[in-house]
């Protein structure tokens, strides 16, 4: 009897074990169910047939010295999200549901329990030098920002364990249960790529993931940077043959060639500077420069 109770508790926990690793999905929600089901076009808001081309001049208040996200110290420059991708990504209308789908990561998987979470990696999903991304790449990103960020220490501080558990599938395990906000949590990490940042620079000297620098980095994302002067502007450029240009959550977006990031110092200069058509596009947040800032700009 003894013999057939092993027996049946084994076969219920690979019953249950594979039961978990199956249940794959799509997408994920905090509150309530994904928008977009399985297989979705494109996200609602979006003109999937919008043209490509063109420059979009843009303005920052502030300065940079980085374009080095990981680290703490030093102040990264702006659009660095355009060059490196995170696991998952949300749409901008379900916010109240606040729902993730797949980007570098095709699907997710987690218990009953929110103990852990899976990714299984899109294995189109490719670096823009066309080494493809590995549960490895994951693996490193998580223990650098863990190892160089405060920031991220705190906030990765329920996941203890990272592991590669398929050849395109990394698990990440928590010391506790029930917080359904770690998978997602899980899904928001920023992935670097290991074999580069394990390399050396054009000057022969080994990287540091846990150092600022200016060397324009190797990334995934739809852009990559085109030219950096420190402190003053940032140029992205559009990259042709982006391996998830096809994907739903990107169809209708990244249409322009080129990104152009200018600094300022003050919002009074970038006012001036908008009204010189010295950028396109500007959020106004003050009543005061609403109603009276725009005078002469709407007389021209």
């Amino acid at each position: 009897m003894r013999v057939i109770s092993w027996v049946m508790a084994l076969a219920l926990v690979l019953i249950s074990g594979f039961a978990y690793a199956a249940d794959w999905k799509h997408a994920t929600a905090l509150n309530g169910t994904p928008k977009y089901a399985a297989g979705f076009a494109n996200f609602d808001y979006v003109n999937p047939n919008a043209p490509k081309g063109g420059q979009a001049r843009l303005a920052v208040v502030g300065s940079f010295d980085t374009l080095n996200p990981v680290p703490d110290k030093g102040q990264i420059a702006s659009g660095m999200g355009l060059v490196f991708e995170t696991l998952m990504t949300s749409s901008l209308d379900e916010v109240p549901i606040s729902a993730e789908y797949g980007l570098l990561a095709e699907a997710i998987s987690y218990p009953d329990d929110f103990s852990s979470v899976s990714f299984r990696l899109n294995p189109n999903a490719k670096w823009h030098d066309g080494v493809a991304v590995t549960p490895e790449d994951v693996i490193f990103s998580f223990d650098a920002v863990k190892k160089h960020s405060a920031v991220s220490q705190q906030y990765y501080a329920n996941v203890v364990k990272a592991e590669k558990t398929g050849e395109r599938e990394v698990k990440f395990t928590f010391d506790t249960s029930g917080n359904r906000e770690l998978p997602h949590i899980m899904g928001q990490i920023t992935v670097y790529p290991k074999h580069w940042w394990e390399g050396t620079d054009e000057k022969g000297q080994k990287r540091d993931i846990g150092r600022g620098t200016l060397e324009k980095p190797l990334g995934s994302g739809p852009y990559r940077v085109f030219a950096a002067d420190q402190g003053r502007s940032i140029n992205f450029e559009r990259v042709e043959n982006y391996w998830g240009k096809d994907l739903s959550v990107n169809v209708g977006s990244n249409n322009f060639d080129r990104l152009r990031y200018d600094y300022y110092r003050d919002n009074t200069v970038v006012l001036e500077a908008f009204k010189a058509d010295a950028f396109d596009f500007r959020t106004e947040n003050s009543a005061r420069s609403w109603a009276t800032g725009y005078e002469s700009f709407s007389a021209r």
